[in-house]
Order: C-alpha cells, then structure tokens, then sequence
C-alpha cells in the first residue's frame, strides 16, 4: 500500500484490528496529497453523499457500497476520535483549524501509536503471488512478503504528489483491466481570443458544457478566465466532460450565462432602458457598471458589434439582440484540459466489477485489495473523492484484518 489517504486509513484500521502492518510510500514523507486538498484546508467529506456525484464506466454496476457502509456519520467519528472537529460550509465539511496539516497529522500520530511501519522512498515495480503470500518488490530490488495486500496507489492525477500511475501498471499484470483515464477537476482548455484578452478576471456565472451540441451539465460559480483557457469551481465540475469529450474525440463548448437570473426580453429591455438614460454615451461606456470593465470589449466582439466608440443610441435592434445573446450565452469552444499535472483527480483505472465492493478484494488475485483513486470511481468537487478514499480504504483495513495477518 502506499500512504495517501486510503492507504493510511487502511492501515490504520487493520493496525487497530491486530494485523501487523508494513506502508510502502514512494516519496520521502506520506499524505503529501491530502496537503493540497481543498485549497489547503481538506475538504473531508460532504455532508450529502450522492450516488450522482459519483461516477464509473460502468453503467450498471453499483458504487455507493462502501459509502453507504462508511459514510458522512462513521468518517465524523472516525475523525473526531482522532481528535479533528469539523467546520461545515453548506455541505463541504473541513476541520475547524481549516488546515490540512491537521488531518494529516493525526493520521500519522494513530499510524505510530498503532506501531504500523513506514517505509518511504520506496517504489514498487513489482508483486506477485508466491507459495503461499504475496512478493512486493521495490525499485532499488528490495523486497517485502505479506500475506495480503492492499493497493492504494492513488491514480495519474499530480504525480509530484506521489501518483504515477504505478498501480495501474502492477494490477494490469495480475489481471485487472484498467479503463481508460483521463484528468479530471482541472483547467479547461480553449482557443478562444477572448481567454486571453480577460485573463485575470473572475465572474459570477452559469455555465454549461455542450457535447456534439447536447448540453451535458450545467453548474453555478465563480469563473476565472486565464491565458489558454477557463478555470474556477464550475469549471473543475464540468472537466470531466470535456476531458471525456476530447478522449473520445468530440467537439464540445462551454456556455456562459454572465446573467442567470434575468431572460433573455428582459435583457433586450434592460438594454434599452440604458440607452435611454445615457443615449450620449458610447457602446463600450454603456456598460460600464453592469459589466467587469475587462469583460466589456470581449463581449462586444463576440457579438460582432464594430465602431464599439459611437454613441450608444446609434444601435439597431439586431445589434442589441446579439449582445443580449452574448451576455446570456458566451461562447467558448473547448479543445480539453490540462494534463495530470494540473488535476485534482484521475478518472477510469481498474474495472468497478473486478472488485468486492463489500471487502475491496480483487476478484482476479487472492488476498489482494484494491483502495480509493486506483479504481474506476471518481467523484464531484466537494470532498466526494476523499470520501471515497476514505470509505475503501476502511473496508479494506477490516476486510486484511480479519485474522490478525500482516497486511
């Protein structure tokens, strides 16, 4: 196992239940990852678990087991035990010192009451089943028996965080098919002149994703535009959709709604209303106040209005109409995302139906189990995906546990 999230919550809870246990981490210190989880805060959990913020290849096969089994109420007592409160903000949940740090540390304080050996720097290439336990070999040709183990490798997504796809590599050898991945809740990539010409400058808005002209999904927030593309929690929870989209070879569009609360008319007459009242003023100085002053030109462009200096009330109708159109639906053609480097989250890996979602153990090798980011399971923003982690990783703890083995 390697010590992420899941892996350290495993061997916690197979520690506790009397296994001796041994966690293999590739890089010189453990849960780097959890860190940068939520800003730097943690976003722990969520205190609404729904099976629609989570998602497989797998279209029938049911994922919400392990969440169901250790949920919103069994992470809080897990955590609280351990000595973190929690702070809710809606429904994302955080400890109260708001720092990361915090959940990492007392994760790593019960791993050491609890006797569990760390072993960093090592890297596995190798495991195979021998005799009668499993043979794990490291980078430097090191190597480990164990009676079981528990692969909790984490996926692709930020590989200077510990996740290099490794895992992915070891289960393939004894088995498992791994289901294509891709980034997830990260940048989105866009060809758009107008990224550029706003980069810097965040809004409030409704955003859609469009996919060979279908409206995918659709989410509320802040957008942040930046040189090459479109950031901001809207756009980290469409991601997945435009990084599916250019795996599969797609054409897909963000769609912007800079005004959610207002229509389509009542924009045509809100215009008018502000040419009315200043008719002396330009195009562009007519909105001035209405919109972010980094905005306006963009959005006059992409309406194709020209002479943007005349006086406002110079404007025909068709002209007000593409503005209006503009405002509620800004346009940006989508080409994908930033790489694993930049995402959060790795979607795809190991097939859902080749594991016991009730012990986490493989259905393809004896005594192994399979933890958290690794499988074909990916969740929303929102504490969803360490949730996860945190879920798989318990059942796997109890499933090694069982006989007091050394896991």
């Amino acid at each position: 196992m390697e010590g992420g999230a899941s892996g350290l919550v495993a061997a916690i809870v197979a520690a506790r239940r009397g296994a001796k246990v041994c966690l293999l981490e590739r890089l010189s210190r453990v849960g780097k990852k959890i860190l940068v989880t939520g800003n730097g805060r943690c976003n722990i959990t969520n205190t609404q678990l729904k099976a629609n913020c989570y998602h497989t290849s797998s279209e029938v096969y049911p994922i919400m087991g392990p969440i169901e089994r250790f949920g919103y109420e069994e992470t809080k007592t897990f955590f609280e035990e351990l000595g973190i409160a929690f702070l809710v903000e809606g429904q994302k949940v955080y400890p109260c010192s708001e720092q990361a740090t915090s959940v990492l540390d007392v994760l790593r304080m019960e791993a050491e009451r609890l006797q569990v050996e760390i072993l960093t720097d090592v890297k596995v290439t190798d495991l195979f089943y021998k005799k009668d336990g499993w043979q794990i070999v490291g980078e430097q040709g090191q190597t480990y028996a164990s009676k079981k183990v528990i692969v909790a490798t984490g996926g692709m997504a930020n590989a200077s965080l510990g996740c290099d796809g490794t895992g992915y590599n070891l289960l393939k050898r004894l088995g498992h098919q791994i289901t294509p991945t891709f980034p997830i809740l990260v940048h989105m990539l866009s060809s758009s002149p107008y990224c550029k010409m706003m980069m810097g400058t965040k809004v409030k808005a409704d955003v859609k994703i469009e996919v060979e002209g279908k409206v995918m999904r659709e989410d509320y927030g802040e957008v942040l535009f930046t040189e090459d593309g479109l950031s901001g929690p809207p756009i980290f929870q469409l991601s997945r959709i435009a990084s599916r989209a250019k795996l599969e070879k797609q054409s897909a569009k963000v769609v912007i709604d800079l005004f959610k609360d207002i229509s389509y008319d009542e924009m045509i007459s809100l215009l008018y209303e502000r040419i009315a009242r200043h008719p002396e003023r330009s195009i562009e100085e007519l909105f001035i106040g209405l919109l972010h002053k980094r905005i306006i030109v963009p959005v006059l462009k992409a309406a194709t209005i020209v002479q943007i200096g005349r006086p406002c009330e110079n404007l025909e109708y068709d002209e007000i109409a593409r503005i209006a159109t503009t405002l509620k639906g800004f346009t940006f053609p989508v080409e994908g995302t930033r790489g694993y480097k930049y995402a959060q989250v790795t979607a795809g890996g190991v097939k859902i139906d080749e594991v016991d979602l009730s012990t986490m153990g493989s259905l393809k090798a004896k005594d192994l189990y399979i933890t958290g980011e690794v499988l074909d399971v990916d969740g929303d923003c929102g504490g969803y995906n360490l949730q996860w982690a945190w879920s798989t990783g318990f059942i796997a703890g109890e499933s090694v546990s069982r006989n007091g083995v050394k896991a």
